[in-house]
């Protein structure tokens, strides 16, 4: 079998290394100098060398003590990496990139000001954000670390991903200005389901959207005419058609300030929008992420609830 070595008997062996003296690297440990001698004869045993002799009036190290310094002194630091809190991140001197997959929705409202964070605290680091389409494997991306977080709004997330729920939006619907519904404080289910709608493109069949599946617990479908891929197309055809956009009221009211369109609240029976935050439990301890997430939470906190009226940034 063979020979064994705990930590404990290597933290009396590094001080042993550093003191050259059985006196002092007692009051190093804290520990009586009978104790450390009785170490040091196990350590003898162990090793199979005196490792500390005495010269004249006091003690040197062996050769092969003198050897064994940087080995010990390695081996320690890599069981303190091990069992020691995960290590300080800096952002101000990180040079490695955020990468971020955010729902098409969040672009407009939450990436901006998150930019801005991330820009201010670390200004060394590149921001990568991609948008998540029907092809997009986000969860197979946080799992092979090629994503740090995810920024979206639908729930039932995959069960070994992280989720904290970042915050909550009315739901508003954006039209052109000179569309018939256009002027009203909130539509009618009826008027609703009445009307052409124009969505993105769903993820799956099996996942159609937030808006979507919160009709279909009451019963409900609306007409959807149009869908297009890229989000930030649809305000520019809702100008020229009949259609209705259906979305969160900080996005129907940003655009409706900019562009010739009006925001109108949704019916309640559509519900509201729940915008989460995903990471992989691989990154959960990790310094880096952690500070990331706070970043996120913050512009989260910032931005607050919208409370049944079309929000203006």
């Amino acid at each position: 079998m063979s020979k064994q070595i705990d930590t404990r008997q290597l933290r009396v062996l590094q001080a042993l290394l550093e003191e050259c003296s059985i006196t002092r690297a007692a009051k190093i440990l804290d520990q009586s100098q009978p104790h450390v001698s009785l170490t040091l004869r196990k350590l003898r045993d162990t090793i199979g060398d005196p490792i500390l002799v005495r010269s004249g009036a006091k003690m040197v190290l062996t050769e092969r003590g003198l050897a064994l310094r940087g080995h010990v002194r390695a081996v320690l630091d890599g069981i303190d990496k091990i069992i020691g809190s995960p290590d300080h991140f800096d952002p101000a001197t990180s040079t490695k990139a955020f990468r971020i997959a955010s729902a098409d929705c969040m672009e407009a409202i939450f990436l901006p000001p998150l930019i801005q964070r991330l820009r201010q605290a670390a200004p060394e680091s590149r921001v990568i954000v991609r948008g998540i389409d029907a092809g997009f494997d986000y969860a197979g991306a946080l799992e092979r670390d090629e994503l740090d977080a995810v920024i979206c709004n639908w729930p039932g997330a995959p069960s070994h991903l992280k989720t904290a729920h970042l915050m909550t939006e009315d739901i508003f619907c954006l039209m052109g200005a000179q569309h018939p519904l256009a002027g009203r404080a909130r539509l009618t289910i009826d008027e609703y389901l009445a009307a052409g709608h124009i969505a993105p493109v769903a993820l799956s069949r099996a996942d159609p959207g937030p808006i979507d599946m919160q009709l279909a617990q009451h019963g409900l479908r609306r007409n959807i005419h149009t869908m297009v891929a890229e989000f930030n197309l649809i305000p520019h055809v809702l100008m020229g058609t009949d259609l209705i956009f259906t979305s969160s009221a900080r996005f129907s009211g940003y655009f409706s300030s900019l562009m010739p369109l009006c925001s109108i609240a949704a019916p309640h029976e559509v519900g509201s929008l729940r915008f989460y935050l995903l990471w992989h439990e691989r990154a959960q301890s990790d310094a880096r992420n952690i500070w990331l997430r706070s970043q996120i939470s913050g512009v989260a906190r910032s931005l607050g609830t919208t409370q049944t009226k079309a929000a203006t940034l």
